[in-house]
């Protein structure tokens, strides 16, 4: 069997564990080909009780452009948890953005901000 090597990971961290069925999310930084490549990747627990990546997942090259918009995916969603307040006063600047106005200077009626209902 042709062994696969994996890089070790600058960065790694579990964003979700599921105990029942042994699954970890993982999202990891690493480097193939001096390029860094950011992973967000399924694990399972293997028989060995080691975990191991499954081909569930993505990888993507960081660069500025990759990282802003996942930093911007990530801020939308945050945006729209009950730490409102904080994450206005701190990233105003990529909410004002998202929640970009129609041509007559109001707010788009389905992304107003202010007026937004989690429980639609």
């Amino acid at each position: 069997m042709i062994q696969i090597h994996e890089p070790s990971p600058v960065y790694e961290h579990v964003i979700h564990y599921d105990e029942e069925k042994q699954v970890q999310v993982r999202v990891s930084v690493n480097t193939f080909k001096e390029v860094e490549y950011l992973h967000i990747r399924k694990y399972y627990m293997d028989f060995e009780e080691e975990w191991k990546p499954t081909p569930e997942g993505i990888a993507m090259p960081i660069n500025f452009s990759n990282s802003r918009e996942l930093f911007r995916a990530l801020t939308e969603i945050l945006s729209l948890a009950e730490s409102r307040d904080i994450i206005e006063e701190n990233f105003q600047d990529l909410i004002d953005d998202v929640y970009k106005h129609d041509n007559d200077g109001q707010p788009d009626e389905a992304q107003e901000w202010h007026d937004f209902d989690p429980d639609c």
